[in-house]
């Protein structure tokens, strides 16, 4: 019993002077946010009441390399939600038809009561900044 106390002190005494003599890498991710060029949009939304959807503009993308998107809202009491990402190739705009409600072969069933809904389009610059934008949509 002696012996494994013994063990475990001298154990944790190395492993405080390693602490001591080399603290411990610790990742971080580092988000570079450059402040895009005034008059340039990356992103429009726009909110479609006759296909029940948000209507995702994206456009410049000849200076983008990555874009993210998050809708997400509660539909009767329940969290719901769309992700998605594109790397645009040789496109300068394209667009996507976000749907409140789900599609499973080719039936689309709409969801009711939406509220708190919110989207959040992360744009990626070739220059490596991150343009982030939020909107609010009020349904």
């Amino acid at each position: 019993m002696r012996k494994t106390i013994k063990i475990i002190v001298i154990f944790w005494a190395i492993l405080a002077a390693l602490r001591l003599s080399s603290p411990l890498a610790e990742a971080a991710k580092k988000r570079v946010r450059v402040t895009p060029i005034k008059g340039v949009a990356y992103s429009s939304a726009k909110l479609s009441r006759p296909t029940n959807s948000i209507v995702l503009s994206l456009l410049n993308l000849g200076k983008v390399s990555k874009i993210s998107y998050t809708l997400s809202y509660t539909a009767n009491g329940i969290d719901q939600g769309v992700v998605g990402s594109l790397i645009p190739t040789d496109q300068t705009t394209d667009s996507r038809d976000l749907y409140f409600g789900t599609c499973s072969k080719g039936v689309c069933t709409p969801h009711h009561n939406i509220t708190n809904a919110t989207l959040t389009v992360s744009v990626t610059l070739k220059s490596g900044g991150v343009y982030t934008k939020r909107y609010i949509i009020r349904i």
